[in-house]
């Protein structure tokens, strides 16, 4: 199935609680980024990019996914001087060739999950946003967005003196909220102990 659409991954945070760069870290015998975009090619998505402040860090890695898989990874620069995901979010909206943007962070190695990909186009009618919640937690981080109001707002959000995160875009925009109870694909990796806890899940 092809998906006319773009999906973006965000990547380049400061990993702090990390403490190294998270995106890199190996998972299940390979970098963390490389499984996330891999998972996200297998989805069919016409147009697969990669957004981060400094994303020829992460060049080799896209060109061996691209290699071995035959797709094709833009890397965008994240030019915002802001450490917020709000800019790597902008910085893939104003890339985007389509209309949908479904974007995930980087150490969400299970964001590419197919039943909540089909959710979240089929909310997204009528609305400029599909984000999950799960757990009684909204997931921007793993949603699906609508180009051009989206990319209206986020750079609203960013001519703001203070940093915001994603969720600030959620007033923004007409957000469809959809409830999803596997709250799998949005367990991220913020320590290198919850990325072993992931490692070892199924």
């Amino acid at each position: 199935m092809t998906r006319k659409a773009c999906a973006l991954v965000v990547a380049g945070g400061e990993s702090k609680r990390f403490g190294s760069d998270k995106a890199l870290a190996r998972f299940r015998g390979e970098p963390l980024l490389a499984h996330v975009l891999r998972e996200l090619q297998a989805r069919g998505f016409e147009q697969l990019a990669l957004a981060a402040k400094e994303p020829r860090r992460y060049a080799p890695i896209a060109e061996e996914i691209g290699y071995v898989t035959g797709a094709r990874i833009e890397l965008l620069e994240d030019v915002r001087p802001f450490q917020t995901p709000l800019a790597g979010l902008a910085a893939g909206l104003h890339a985007s060739r389509h209309e949908l943007v479904f974007a995930a962070a980087a150490d969400m190695p299970f964001a590419a999950d197919a039943a909540l990909i089909d959710a979240l186009f089929a909310a997204i009618e009528g609305h400029d946003a599909a984000v999950p919640e799960a757990g009684g937690s909204l997931q921007p981080l793993c949603a699906l967005w609508r180009r051009a109001p989206c990319l209206a707002a986020v750079e609203e959000l960013l001519s703001q003196p203070r940093p915001l995160g994603p969720r600030a875009l959620l007033a923004k925009v007409r957000a469809a909220k959809l409830d999803w109870a596997d709250i799998r694909p949005f367990l991220d990796a913020d320590t290198p102990e919850a990325l072993r806890d992931l490692e070892s899940s199924r």
